[in-house]
């Protein structure tokens, strides 16, 4: 089912637009040079998509939604004190709205990755952009991944429509529709956008909280050409990831600093 543009722009934005696109290199991109405060860029399919440290998003014509939001704040990001909690405050947004539409088990990996059951299911990329207070949002998310698309990814992906078919109580149904799921999304990111300059620390420590799903377990990391293995011991107040590590000293890392390994060690959730 296509993703009918007017129903979100109607339902989901308070102000800007949505360009939709059929097949485009980047949705961040087209943002970047052609959006206004506000806008909405969607695409089916992108040829360059991309997330952090410059990897490649595969973005297949499959039935995926790959958007990116235009935020213009208040102030200079570089006068927001805790702008580093941004691209974590939007993985909550996601969460949330997956659980709006009855997706359960899933959580947020530090720092930027949705995840179902130890698989990935999707993605954000943060993008400062001038002026000063401006950023690209973007957002991928695998609402069905044929198995000949996902072979191409070299990590342990799974897809929305995959993870609710497996919910007993959703068996029956599992046809997804992506214009109220991209609603969702749009709804409680600006929510999260709306209050995120006054956000306090406590507040998103406990939403955070709620949805990490490397809380309390062992990661092995990369640090400097070394590999560490830790217990995972939340987070401070610029977002950097605790890390208990085996000589019993308690160490913040940020997400430029370390690669976590894949793939995860035991989830917490029950098969």
């Amino acid at each position: 089912m296509p993703i009918d543009c007017d129903e979100v722009a109607a339902s989901a934005l308070s102000g800007g637009k949505i360009t939709h696109f059929k097949r485009l290199d980047s949705t961040n991109s087209w943002l970047q040079k052609n959006g206004q405060c506000g806008d909405v860029c969607i695409s089916n399919e992108q040829t360059a998509g991309r997330g952090r440290r410059g990897n490649q998003w595969v973005s297949p014509a499959t039935g995926n939604i790959y958007f990116s939001l235009k935020c213009c704040f208040d102030a200079p990001i570089q006068q927001i004190e805790h702008f580093s909690l941004l691209g974590l405050s939007v993985g909550i947004a996601v969460a949330e709205a997956l659980a709006d539409i009855g997706l359960q088990n899933h959580g947020i990996k530090w720092p930027n990755d949705i995840y179902w059951q130890q698989k990935k299911m999707g993605g954000i990329l943060i993008e400062n952009i001038s002026p000063s207070n401006t950023v690209i949002i973007g957002i991928g998310l695998n609402v069905t991944m044929p198995e000949a698309e996902a072979s191409k990814i070299d990590q342990h992906i799974t897809c929305l429509s995959e993870a609710l078919a497996k919910q007993t109580i959703l068996k029956q149904s599992t046809q997804i529709n992506r214009t109220k799921l991209l609603i969702a999304m749009i709804r409680q990111l600006q929510s999260h956008l709306d209050k995120f300059t006054s956000l306090a620390f406590g507040d998103f420590k406990r939403d955070w909280d709620k949805w990490d799903v490397l809380k309390n377990r062992s990661v092995t990391f990369q640090h400097k050409k070394k590999q560490i293995t830790a217990i995972v011991a939340g987070l401070d107040q610029q977002g950097q990831l605790g890390l208990l590590e085996q000589d019993n000293q308690l160490r913040f890392y940020s997400s430029a600093d370390i690669r976590l390994s894949k793939p995860l060690n035991k989830s917490p959730y029950k098969q």
